[in-house]
């Protein structure tokens, strides 16, 4: 640094007014009064340098030569939720500045907030369009799509995984079916995007499939033979991963209902009844991202004398928790529930019910966890208290309290009298709706001289109370009569869940041969009804439904 004080030395060529002042490296603090000429040599490479006219001179500015400041910037945001990226199918955006017809293109890879590598001018006005993504899902831009630089907050693309539904039937001649159907219910109308039929491999008496999402991809489970189930993962595109599996096989045994549930951890575990000789609930632990079985078929319970039927499972955030039904060989009927992570199982709750001497059965278990809620829904059958049925009624344990709550009973539905020497129950199923309910869908079904008659019907529940709402009867209403007079529409098979904007119940017609899908609000509201699978000329008989 040189000092110059009250000095007036000439140099040639430039003139510099000082007075009191200290010149620096590109850097020129000026508080001078009363400057002062002096001529400084231009040509000199460290002056010249010091006082050249560039972007950084000291008597310019940052901008350019013209003496210009650049205009401001300011960054385009996105944030994104929700998005499975599971087919190395990256979400594809494209920025277009209105203003200065520039694009620019962004590609994500998972959830996450980003923005684009340029920034526009601010000010400009732009817009974001969505390109391709990983199939199976619905994405939107659903905040800020368009605005203007500087002004208009962070975009937000939302992604929701679209339906799956899985179902089995029967054909009219005894043919067992299996089929995998994909829908985009945020499309007006719902578009099925996946129909396919999936190969049995036997000849079960009953399908019996069941669906479980793990985050990233399905696990679809069935009976392949009576004494037989099978499994196969498939992405969120419902694309097989691999060749389908053999789950158990056992010898000499009658396979029951089927149900799975995911740990977080990496695993699905399988759950079944069987009769034999030796009856049995049994589970088999798989690996989530292989399908390889983890150990062996671990038994959870056992008798040559009680029977076990319809079982359920879910994981509950510390271990897997089970629920089915037992029956002795003296007809004493309970309902019980155990809880196991590996090895053996331990019993967590069992329910009971009697009038006079009959003991009511308590049957068709569905849990759900909510939170740190372990809901338990199942259906009781009603006596008269000398062994003749009169109605059936649909029950909660909200994490197993002693006494069930009563949710609704339903005596004759369309005239069905199960006193004349029938049967009845309601088989529910159960998704979270929103904060502050459940919606728990039903088949009612009941069985008299006259035949069957089955309707699917849904019903709200509170939460913090785990009282009832109103119930709906669904199908009867959407579909009309069938099957006789009175009746509902033969209706059954009912799976429910729930997603940002509505609930989906998935169920089965056997009057018209159809798969359908029904759309109710939060509180179980009739809003629409859906073909998915359209009449089936072979027929559509015991269909069972599950959607995830």
């Amino acid at each position: 640094m040189k000092r110059f004080l009250n000095s007036n030395k000439a140099l040639k060529g430039f003139y510099l007014f000082i007075h009191g002042c200290f010149l620096l490296s590109f850097l020129l603090l000026q508080g001078c009064n009363d400057a002062k000429a002096i001529s400084i040599d231009a040509s000199s490479s460290a002056i010249g340098a010091l006082l050249s006219d560039g972007n950084f001179g000291i008597f310019g500015n940052f901008g350019d030569a013209g003496g210009t400041t650049p205009a401001a910037t300011s960054a385009v945001n996105i944030s994104l939720s929700g998005y499975v990226n599971v087919t190395s199918n990256d979400l594809n955006l494209t920025l277009s500045d209105s203003t200065d017809s520039t694009t620019q293109t962004l590609t994500l890879t998972a959830d996450g907030s980003y923005s684009f590598s340029t920034e526009l001018t601010s000010g400009d006005s732009y817009s974001i369009s969505l390109g391709s993504y990983t199939q199976g899902q619905s994405c939107s831009i659903s905040t800020n799509a368009s605005g203007t630089a500087g002004t208009t907050g962070t975009a937000t693309i939302v992604c929701e995984r679209q339906l799956a539904i899985a179902a089995g039937w029967k054909t009219n001649s005894g043919t067992p079916v299996l089929r995998l159907f994909g829908v985009n219910h945020s499309a007006s109308p719902y578009v099925v995007t996946k129909n396919f039929a999936v190969t049995v491999g036997g000849a079960p008496g009953s399908v019996d499939p069941e669906l479980v999402w793990n985050g990233t991809n399905y696990l679809l489970v069935w009976k392949s033979a009576d004494t037989t189930i099978k499994g196969q993962l498939y992405d969120i595109t419902l694309t097989s991963i691999a060749a389908a599996f053999t789950i158990y096989t056992g010898a000499g045994v009658t396979i029951g209902k089927i149900s799975a549930a995911y740990n977080p951890s990496g695993e699905f575990a399988v759950v079944w009844t069987e009769a034999a000789s030796t009856r049995a609930a049994k589970y088999q632990r798989i690996n989530a991202s292989t399908g390889a079985l983890v150990g062996t078929a671990t038994t959870i319970a056992s008798s040559t004398s009680t029977n076990y039927f319809n079982a359920d499972v879910i994981w509950n955030g510390a271990s897997y928790t089970t629920a089915f039904r037992q029956r002795t060989s003296l007809n004493a009927n309970s309902l019980t529930a155990f809880s196991f992570s590996t090895g053996s199982a331990t019993s967590v709750k069992t329910y009971t019910a009697t009038n006079g001497t009959d003991s009511l059965v308590l049957d068709y278990p569905s849990l759900l966890m909510q939170g740190s809620n372990t809901w338990l829904f199942f259906s009781q059958t009603n006596t008269d208290g000398s062994s003749t049925i009169t109605s059936a009624s649909l029950k909660s344990a909200k994490n197993f309290q002693t006494t069930p709550t009563n949710l609704v009973t339903e005596t004759n539905p369309y005239g069905c009298g199960p006193e004349g020497g029938g049967d009845q129950d309601m088989i529910p199923s159960v998704a979270i709706a929103s904060i502050t309910n459940l919606l728990v869908s039903y088949d009612s079904s009941c069985a008299d001289v006259g035949g069957n008659y089955n309707e699917v019907s849904d019903l709200p529940i509170t939460i913090t109370s785990g009282a009832g709402g109103t119930r709906t009867d669904y199908s009867d209403s959407e579909l009309g009569g069938g099957g006789g007079s009175p009746s509902p529409s033969q209706t059954l098979g009912s799976s429910v869940t729930c997603r940002t904007t509505a609930c989906f119940i998935s169920a089965g017609n056997e009057s018209s041969d159809a798969i359908y899908l029904f759309d109710p609000d939060f509180i179980g509201g009739i809003n629409g009804t859906s073909t998915i699978y359209p009449t089936d000329a072979s027929g559509i008989e015991f269909p069972v439904t599950v959607i995830q």
